[in-house]
């Protein structure tokens, strides 16, 4: 296992495919969320490569060769959009990170902070994103709505964005209390100043019922799935008019 990971990183199978995210007004990118694919046997997903470097103790190593890769692609992507990049707690400190944000332009980044490892220490994690903001870079928790730990995240980070889970978005237009959940995260993030994404936007319907409740960025396959640069996004039906089965039928 250690043996696979160390030929990904000195071969540098990985790489960076970037998923939009999109504002339901304008229908334009205001962000991507780099997503890293691998390119070598054995075949599994992302989630079980950065699940097994961490038990080999080379966790860091890959999150880092990651950052690294899609911070490559930054100049390619729309203009004015901002790289989302996947984050554990323990990376924020480290000096190869802050060696890498000091290359580019600091306001179009933002830090998703992933929950690979339980976050003990709130205040030096504080600590270390007033450094950062400090800087221009922002911060969003995913998962928004999958549970407690989630929202624990949002009360302590107080983060610039936070992103509605797909177990929240899917299937919203069926179930009263995902809507009434969507609602109140919607309250909420306007109370405390930070905007909402919605994950896992995948059906016409979903992207409606998401709309009506007054969430504006929205990042699913009914958009655009994961992508190579130039980024597309796909055409994004209107609130105003009922969608059709044609409409439907060509996303």
């Amino acid at each position: 296992l250690r043996r696979a990971i160390r030929f990904v990183l000195g071969g540098q199978r990985l790489r960076s495919v970037f998923q939009p995210i999109v504002d339901v007004d304008s229908r334009e990118i205001v962000g991507v969320e780099a997503l890293t694919r691998f390119d070598t046997e054995p075949v599994r997903s992302p989630a079980a490569w950065f699940a097994e470097a961490a038990e080999v103790g080379l966790g860091p190593e890959l999150e880092i060769a990651a950052i690294r890769t899609a911070l490559l692609s930054i100049d390619d992507l729309p203009v004015g959009a901002y790289l989302s990049l996947n984050c554990s707690p323990s990376i924020l400190r480290s000096n190869e990170l802050k060696q890498m944000l000091d290359d580019v332009d600091s306001t179009r980044i933002v830090l998703e902070i992933t929950e690979h490892h339980e976050i003990l220490d709130y205040t030096s994690i504080l600590d270390t994103l007033a450094v950062l903001r400090r800087q221009g870079i922002r911060f969003a928790v995913d998962d928004a709505g999958s549970g407690y730990s989630s929202l624990n995240h949002i009360l302590e980070l107080q983060p610039d964005i936070i992103k509605l889970d797909i177990a929240l978005t899917s299937d919203i237009d069926h179930h009263p209390a995902k809507r009434a959940l969507a609602t109140a995260m919607v309250t909420f993030a306007g109370e405390v100043g930070a905007s909402l994404v919605a994950e896992g936007v995948e059906t016409p319907q979903e992207l409606q019922t998401l709309m009506s409740l007054g969430i504006r960025s929205v990042q699913g396959y009914l958009l655009g799935r994961p992508q190579a640069t130039p980024v597309t996004v796909n055409d994004v039906p209107t609130l105003a008019s009922p969608v059709s089965p044609l409409v439907v039928a060509s996303l």
